[in-house]
């Protein structure tokens, strides 16, 4: 059928839909016209008013659903960059809210509008509550991040590349920006820069650096060995990477005999007032932390020290070291907690230097005291810890 007789039938829709009264004929009548302008590549319809409002009708009609994204590509409406987003934080299926993404990334104003979903409220690394995981704006934030990450173009990369550059972004949505850009070549050569120049949030490497290693690219899996090293189980057998170890799931009375015991975790952490308080309180810890999160934190404890648990090193005048959490800081003493959970009281005027240490008290290589279904039946027992 040709575009001429394409239009007569056009002109007799357009006459019927002008006269309708009814509105479900005139709703029948428009997505008519739209479906026939579909099929007319070379029909102009932008100086045609009464196509232009059965367009604009039908597409109002269609907002919030899958249709919308196909409709609003094809005829990029004014409001188009607010209805995509309004889809992609909607309840419809990944699948249309990756083509919504992938749509926004190409329209004026739908990057920045991108960015704005990417975002949550600032906070200080140092000062980071965990508790902060469960708010809203980070749950649709990661959603954004992963929805980019199946996309692999120039500006899901850009955005997801200065989230994973942002430390003061909470982990879950990092993480999820990291998991994304490792789904192709160049943003795995992407993650390979920041982690070169030490752009790269330390609490994430461990997660790019198990997800670079399964990588198509045999150069890029060699230099993710050499930037991003993985972590080894006592006899030197690969531990699983973290995204896979957060897939499993564990023994939970184990794990806590594990926690009380042989993994000494109950020596500087409490759990319904069961151990010492040298670190966190970890009674609520599957309230806060994802396992991803958890599963960093034990093995590479260094990466992200929570605020009020920096591990400080103190030099007396005697040539005494003396090693811990702060407690207390006045003009006459400080007060430093060792992993022992001893409170040590020391003079100020007895301080040679105090500093913070890049360190966690928390050891390193804690895993070598368990085999890998050990460290998984822990982490088991830890999400289990959630807010009564």
């Amino acid at each position: 059928m040709n575009v001429r007789l394409n239009s007569s039938l056009l002109a007799c829709l357009l006459v019927c839909t002008v006269a309708a009264a009814d509105d479900a004929l005139r709703a029948r009548n428009d997505a008519i016209i739209v479906r026939a302008i579909e099929r007319m590549p070379g029909y102009d319809y932008s100086q045609d008013k009464h196509v232009l409002d059965a367009i604009n009708r039908h597409l109002s009609r269609s907002v919030g659903s899958a249709d919308y994204v196909a409709l609003a590509k094809r005829f990029r409406p004014e409001d188009m960059p607010e209805r995509l987003a309004e889809i992609i934080s909607s309840g419809l299926n990944d699948s249309v809210k990756v083509e919504a993404a992938d749509v926004l990334c190409g329209v004026e104003g739908g990057p920045q509008l991108l960015a704005e979903m990417l975002e949550c409220e600032p906070v200080d690394p140092a000062a980071q509550d965990p508790s902060l995981e469960d708010l809203p704006a980070q749950h649709r934030a990661a959603q954004v991040a992963g929805l980019l990450g199946n996309l692999g173009n120039e500006t899901a990369r850009e955005l997801l590349g200065k989230v994973v550059r942002d430390e003061t972004q909470p982990f879950k949505v990092r993480s999820r920006a990291i998991s994304g850009l490792a789904k192709n070549g160049q943003g795995q050569n992407l993650i390979l820069q920041l982690a070169r120049s030490g752009n790269l949030v330390p609490d994430t490497r461990l997660l790019a650096g198990g997800l670079l290693a399964r990588s198509n690219n045999e150069k890029i899996r060699q230099r993710a060995a050499e930037l991003l090293p993985q972590p080894q189980l006592k006899d030197q057998k690969p531990l699983a990477p973290i995204d896979e170890l957060a897939a499993m799931r564990g023994d939970i009375t184990n794990g806590q005999m594990l926690f009380r015991g042989v993994a000494t975790c109950a020596n500087c952490h409490l759990v319904d007032k069961f151990g010492k308080e040298v670190g966190p309180d970890l009674s609520e810890i599957g309230s806060k932390l994802s396992r991803e999160a958890m599963y960093t934190s034990i093995l590479d404890p260094s990466a992200g020290i929570s605020h009020n648990y920096e591990n400080y090193v103190v030099l007396t005048d005697s040539g005494q070291v003396i090693t811990g959490v702060k407690v207390s800081e006045t003009p006459t003493e400080v007060v430093i907690r060792t992993a022992e959970a001893i409170d040590r009281r020391i003079p100020q005027a007895e301080i040679e230097e105090i500093k913070k240490s890049e360190k966690s008290i928390m050891p390193e290589n804690l895993h070598h005291t368990f085999d890998q279904k050990g460290l998984v039946d822990i982490v088991e027992y830890m999400a289990s810890l959630t807010k009564k």
